[in-house]
């Protein structure tokens, strides 16, 4: 509906006719906000405008509140040149108009000026123009309400700007306008709405005048402003036709339950049906006038606003609503005529969603066409029952003129003839025969379908398909009437709808009868039959159909294959091997348990088991079953139980009532699979199902009505046969028995019994049981009987495993074992047999066996023994300790791997058993140093629970001239896990001179307590820089001023170093270069300034150096005197780090600026000067370092050319020494009162 604001125009109408098309054109071309009153949010509108010439018939009537008759805003237009006509004619003209509008209360009102900008202006008055005069006669106090507009048929600036401020004013003032006139309407329209209780209240006297507010709204574009409208007016019909249940009918709904001859559907094709707006403003519409032209208004706005997946929401609960108020109204309407106004309104709305909609809104829309095409389907059904026009129905005469009634009542437009297939026509064509129903009502069919099967809703759509298999029924085309009924059957058999399931295989067995397919026709039987939601005598039915179709010969020489599932299902398969695995010539007892479905006893001819065999090699790896091991089925797969719960058993029913085991496993084959990296590391690991294609597989592509598969029947390697089978209802027990003839892996795969001509095959049993019939070679095995330790006689268990074999007498064993490994045999040469299933209370048997004993291996002579048996013996084996001193790895190693090999006619190829034995004890050595002396100490360190003796210790050197003190006592002591023996050598300086290295050999006794049997050990080691160079003596000294050290207090530390002995660089050199490191506990002392340098120290013996540093310590008490760890210092040219500055870390900068700024005072004790022989002090990074002296293997250089001293090169002199220091003076008084 084209409805737009109408603007008034008074003045001069040549004038304002010239500009019309410019202002018309100009005015929606950019939106405005539109801020409306009682706290609504703003909007941004498009305002456009009908301008109409100003006329008193224009102006309200008395009582009038139509808002779209009336005009919204009034314009006044003159080009008045000058003063003097502006008094003489155009202030009159203004005057009287506004008279007229103030007459009527009338406040929206603009008075446009057209000016042209080149006139000359009066110099003398400059305030004497005709819009000074305008805006001072009449615009005093609203000087928004005057406009000039300049040259408005120009392209100038000035001309563009004022257009502008005209067009913004008008907009502005025309939303005012809007907001007053808007807010007197809603409250007469509300005040209405208050009077729907009393008598003369009428509902479509209202729904116009709600209606005009919606026109507004849609004038505005805001549709969903208008929409809320048609929203309320529906619910408030709604609310009162539910009343009348309640016994409130007003006066005014009695004019809709008037008799309906009218049922013409939806109309779409027009924003505003008028014929219907006609009938409700003449107050003589029906229920469905009323209905169809709302929900029509309501579309067109959902269609303005692109939703068109909302029009097809609502179209369904319309349609139902309509038909709940038919039957509250109690309205009369003939037979059929509701069933042709929902056929036609739901077309209606189907073909405008496709013509106002584009692709990409179809998966919006769809989940609700779905349903529609669904509904009118319906309908279509039930007018071609009601007029005779399905397949197996004749037309009678009633019937005919039925369907003339309703033609007639269906209406006919002249618009309705120009749309190609309306839904009118089609109804029309599709009552007109009974081809052209069918023709329609498949199409309907097809589409409804499809869409289900489009948005996932397949139970709809199979649904759809059962009664479109009823319909071929009705037609006689059996084959496609079938297709639908099996794919309802799946759905239904897979989801657990018993009774459905029940109901459509019903159907299914009768159109397969029909088509004489005795194939699926046997099969429905047996579903049927077996079927516990049957009746009895439908049971009975199909059990003796059953037979009967079984009894026939077939076409073909093949049999009736036919699923035994789920009318028998086997539920446990148990194999019988007796106590011991199958070997050849046992017998086998398998045992089969079935449950049967059916309400009769079965006969059948003939039942086979059908075995698969595996064919196994026997090999070396084959092992016998250990001691008390029950393994009926060999080398079987894992597999993991499934556990259901409550809520999910219902989904493992069967359609027929009956449980479900094949569906869904308990058991899945599940086997660990893993990838190795050459190195190996893991690359992968996880768990695969070989089956479980089996189970993922679809379930609607194949043609079985009960597994989802087709009947395969398996070739077997071994089939077990019972002739004359009576399975009776419920449990059912079968026996078979076979002999081992062959060996392999045999699993029970398929059960098939025989019927005449039909075979019940089974499903491949899951999870599948299987016994083995393998050839168990002898075995031999070597295990420790402990934790083996080295050094000592240990004993090993030899066992050998017959399997199936007998031993000989004199097999023998040879055994060969890896260097300091020695193998013996017992002084007693006796062994134990047992049986390898023997129980743990049978006792073995005793028997003897020979050796043959050299160096380098030992040979077992074997008695006879029988198959299945197992022969133990024991052997000693000793290992001896190695001298982990010469490899350095006394901190490392803690055991040592033997092999030991055996070779014999029992297995095909030489095998080694690897052995671990474990160290008793380590030994580690460490050189002390007292000033000049040395000391070397030897510490035997206890690794096991044993205890051992040990004695005769004894430290000797390569060179002989070298006397050693010992300081421990000679006498044997005890060593064991946490015990430690320790030894003291002292070495004379004397006899060090000119020795740079030593090699020692400590050596001992050892026994384990108890023996008597001493074994010797040894344990070598070298003694490398092992000479005092340099002695370093720290000290603290007294502040000045001061008797004791106080925290908090600069004090003197005094560093002196001495030569004892020249060190050995390999150049003749007066000095070296040292470097000093204070080491101090950063929470004791904290070194000031610098706590590290370089010193040339003269190479001379009994030479000293003074270093005086200052130090504050930080707490109160006796505290350490600081460490200060020396080490040699080395020069690096600057070229090189010149070169390789990313190496250097910036040290060569670094080592520039230590040698120009960090100067330091050294003094030395012949006098020298306090700055001689300095080259260099490095600055410590951190004004604290850690209490402990850094070792070479533990900490690396802290500067570039730093070299550590060996261990016991340096000897610190003030070590353990303490300095008294008191705590900080705070300053405080402390006040002490006494009473």
């Amino acid at each position: 509906m084209e409805n737009k604001p109408f603007i008034t125009c008074e003045g001069d109408q040549n004038l304002f006719s010239s500009l019309h098309g410019d202002l018309v054109q100009r005015l929606p071309l950019e939106p405005v906000e539109w801020r409306r009153s009682y706290g609504r949010p703003p909007r941004m509108v498009q305002v456009e405008a009908n301008f109409v010439p100003f006329t008193d018939e224009m102006l309200p009537k008395e009582g009038d509140m139509s808002l779209l008759r009336q005009p919204f805003f009034h314009m006044f237009w003159t080009d008045c040149p000058d003063v003097d006509v502006y008094k003489l004619l155009t202030k009159d003209e203004i005057t009287l108009w506004l008279q007229k509008l103030r007459g009527y209360n009338i406040q929206d009102w603009m008075i446009v000026l057209v000016a042209n900008s080149d006139a000359k202006k009066n110099k003398l008055l400059p305030r004497t123009t005709v819009i000074d005069k305008i805006k001072s006669d009449f615009c005093s106090k609203q000087a928004d309400r005057c406009l000039v507009i300049y040259d408005p048929l120009m392209d100038s600036p000035k001309s563009q700007e004022s257009w502008v401020a005209l067009v913004q004013r008008l907009k502005q003032l025309l939303l005012v306008s809007f907001n007053r006139n808007l807010g007197q309407f809603e409250d007469n329209m509300r005040a209405q709405r208050e009077r729907r209780t009393e008598v003369d209240w009428n509902f479509c006297g209202y729904f116009l005048v709600q209606e005009e507010l919606a026109f507004v709204f849609e004038m505005l574009k805001q549709y969903e402003d208008a929409l809320v409208q048609y929203d309320e007016l529906d619910a408030l019909f709604t609310q009162f036709v539910l009343n009348i249940q309640a016994g409130d009918i007003p006066e005014w709904l009695g004019t809709f339950s008037r008799p309906c001859t009218c049922w013409d559907g939806l109309y779409l094709w027009q924003p505003v049906n008028y014929d219907k707006r006609d009938l409700i403003q003449a107050n003589t519409a029906t229920l469905l006038d009323l209905r169809n032209y709302l929900f029509s208004r309501q579309c067109a706005l959902l269609f303005f606003l692109q939703r068109p997946w909302e029009v097809a929401q609502r179209t369904l609960p319309f349609v139902h609503n309509i038909v709940r108020e038919l039957e509250i109204l109690e309205l009369t309407l003939p037979r059929g005529a509701v069933a042709c106004w929902a056929f036609m309104s739901c077309l209606e709305v189907l073909q405008m969603i496709e013509r106002c909609s584009d692709s990409s809104q179809v998966e919006a829309y769809s989940p609700y066409t779905a349903s529609l095409w669904a509904y009118a389907r319906e309908k279509l059904h039930e007018l071609g029952v009601m007029c005779g026009l399905m397949p197996d129905m004749t037309p009678s005469s009633e019937q005919l003129n039925m369907v003339v009634d309703l033609l007639a009542g269906m209406g006919q437009k002249p618009e309705k003839e120009s749309i190609p297939n309306s839904p009118d026509k089609k109804l029309r064509e599709a009552l007109s025969s009974k081809a052209a129903f069918q023709k329609h009502y498949l199409e309907l069919s097809e589409l409804a379908m499809g869409t289900y099967k489009h948005i996932g809703r397949i139970r709809s759509a199979r649904r759809i398909g059962k009664d479109l298999a009823a319909f071929y029924m009705m037609l006689g085309d059996a084959r496609k009437a079938e297709s639908f009924l099996s794919d309802a059957l799946k759905m239904y058999q897979r989801e657990g709808w018993g009774l459905l399931a029940t109901n459509t295989c019903k159907d299914l067995a009768f159109c397969q009868k029909e088509l004489n397919n005795m194939q699926k026709y046997a099969e429905s039987c047996s579903l049927l039959a077996s079927n516990d939601l049957l009746t009895p005598e439908d049971r009975k039915h199909f059990y003796s159909e059953l037979v009967s179709v079984c009894s026939r010969k077939p076409a073909e020489k093949s049999s009736i294959l036919l699923h035994m599932e789920p009318m028998m299902t086997i539920t446990d398969v148990c194999i019988d091997t007796g106590k011991r695995p199958p070997i050849l010539g046992s017998t086998v007892n398998i045992t089969l348990h079935m449950q049967s479905s059916f309400s009769e006893e079965v006969f059948f001819d003939k039942v086979t088991l059908v075995l698969q065999r595996e064919l196994r090699e026997p090999s070396v790896e084959d092992k016998p079953l250990e001691h008390g091991e029950d393994k009926t089925l060999s080398e079987l797969p894992r597999f993991h139980k499934r556990s259901f719960s409550a809520g999910c058993m219902s989904s493992l029913r069967g359609w027929n009532g009956q449980t479900v085991s094949n569906q869904i496993p308990s058991y899945l084959n599940v086997q660990a699979e893993c990838q190795v990296k050459p190195d190996g590391s893991l690359t992968w690991s996880g768990i695969n199902c070989p089956s479980a294609s089996q189970f993922l597989r679809r379930q609607d592509s194949s043609h079985s009505l009960v597994k989802g598969q087709e009947v395969v029947k398996e070739e077997g390697d071994l089939n077990l046969e019972l002739p004359n089978v009576l399975l009776k209802p419920g449990e059912n027990k079968l026996s078979f028995c076979t002999t081992v003839q062959s060996r392999g892996l045999f699993t029970v795969r398929q059960l098939v019994l025989r019927l005449s001509s039909a075979e019940f095959v089974s499903a491949r049993i899951w999870p599948p049981a299987s016994y083995e019939v393998a050839s168990q070679n002898p075995t031999i095995t070597l295990a420790p009987l402990q934790d083996l330790l080295a050094g000592i006689p240990q004993e090993i268990l030899v066992t050998v495993c017959t399997g199936d074999h007998t031993l000989k007498e004199g097999t023998t064993i040879q055994f060969t074992t890896t260097p300091q490994l020695t193998l013996r045999a017992p002084k007693e040469r006796h062994g134990q047999v047992t049986k390898q299933d023997a129980d743990e209370n049978e006792a073995p048997a005793d028997i003897e066996y020979s050796t043959e004993e050299t160096e380098e291996r030992l040979v077992l002579k074997l008695p006879a023994v029988e198959a299945y048996h197992r022969l133990q013996l024991t052997m000693s084996v000793t290992a001896k300790i190695p001298d982990l001193g010469l490899t350095g790895e006394e901190d490392v190693k803690t055991s040592v791997e033997h092999k030991v090999s055996y070779r014999s006619s029992l297995v095909k190829e030489e095998s080694e058993t690897p052995l671990v034995f474990y160290y008793p004890f380590l030994t580690k050595n460490q050189l002390h140093t007292a000033g000049e002396s040395k000391f070397v100490h030897v510490e035997v360190v206890g690794l096991s629970t044993a205890k051992f003796d040990l004695q005769d210790a004894d430290l000797t050197m390569d060179n002989k001239t070298v006397k050693l003190t010992p300081f421990h006592q000679n006498s044997p002591m005890a060593v064991y896990k946490d015990q430690t023996v320790s030894y003291l050598w002292q070495l004379h300086p004397r006899e060090l001179q000119g020795s740079t290295q030593l090699s020692c050999r400590f050596s001992l006794q050892y026994s384990l307590q108890g023996s008597q049997e001493q074994t010797p050990y040894s344990y070598s080691f070298k003694l490398c820089s092992f000479k005092t160079l340099y002695q370093v003596e720290t000290s603290v000294g007294t502040p000045a001023g001061g008797e004791k050290c106080q925290a908090g207090v600069l004090c003197p530390l005094r560093l002196v170093i001495t030569t004892t002995t020249p060190p050995d660089t390999g150049q003749q050199a007066d000095t070296v270069p040292l470097m000093y490191e204070v080491v101090a506990d950063n929470t004791m002392w904290a070194v000031c300034g610098k706590s590290s340098g370089v010193i040339s120290m003269p190479t001379a013996a009994m030479t000293t150096k003074e270093v005086l540093l200052e130090v504050m310590p930080l707490i109160g008490g006796y505290l350490p005197v600081p460490v200060v760890q020396l080490s040699q210092y080395t020069k690096i040219p600057i070229e090189q780090t010149e070169s390789t500055p990313d190496k250097g870390d910036g040290n060569s900068n670094q080592q520039a600026e230590i040698q120009q700024e960090n100067k330091m005072v050294v003094k030395t004790e012949d006098t020298q000067s306090s700055t001689d022989n300095v080259e260099s002090s490095l600055d410590n990074s951190s004004p604290s370092l850690d209490n402990n002296v850094p070792s070479p293997d533990q900490q690396g250089p802290r500067h570039p050319g730093q070299v550590y001293f060996g261990h016991g090169q340096v000897y610190s002199c003030s070590q353990a020494q303490q300095v008294h220091v008191l705590p900080a003076n705070n300053g405080g008084n402390l006040v002490i009162t006494f009473q």
